[in-house]
């Protein structure tokens, strides 16, 4: 009688892939001269891909149909600043969250609560229910506005 024994390995890899950004998704230059929404994001973490979106539409707040423009970018351990050239002056909302795995989406809990890091421009107090966009909207003035989020970790479900 003879006994086999099977090793599997995992069929993918754990080594950091390139973050697959697409050319309308690359943030603009930094340029404090001219009417651009640059942002600070505060608490990011090591890996996975950035994400900066800018709504217009109070609506439609966190919904693609309200969504003025979406950057991404390689996530870099602490601070990072993302810019977004301004085609006209308003009143505006942004959110921020860590797509820690890179799948292009938010991962969210059965609530809608994130589970990745994630924040929204002026940084209101998380709260139950959906973020209103009067709570995270700013206007912008001649030369667009300087804005910080502060990235929240997201809460074990």
């Amino acid at each position: 009688m003879s006994i086999s024994l099977f090793i599997v390995f995992p069929a993918h890899s754990h080594a950091a892939e390139p973050v697959a950004i697409k050319p309308h998704e690359q943030p603009d230059a930094c340029n404090p001269d001219i009417p651009q929404i640059r942002v600070t994001v505060n608490g990011v973490k090591s890996g996975g891909v950035l994400n900066v979106e800018l709504y217009h539409d109070p609506d439609y707040f966190l919904f693609k149909k309200g969504r003025s423009r979406k950057v991404r970018t390689p996530a870099i351990k602490g601070r990072q600043k993302v810019c977004m050239n301004l085609i006209q002056s308003g009143t505006y909302a942004v959110a921020a969250y860590q797509d820690i795995d890179g799948n292009r989406k938010l991962k969210k809990q059965w609530n809608q609560l994130p589970l990745e890091p994630f924040g929204l421009s002026n940084n209101p107090a998380q709260r139950f229910g959906f973020p209103r966009f009067s709570d995270s909207a700013f206007t912008t003035g001649r030369l667009g506005a300087d804005i910080a989020i502060d990235l929240k970790q997201p809460v074990d479900p």
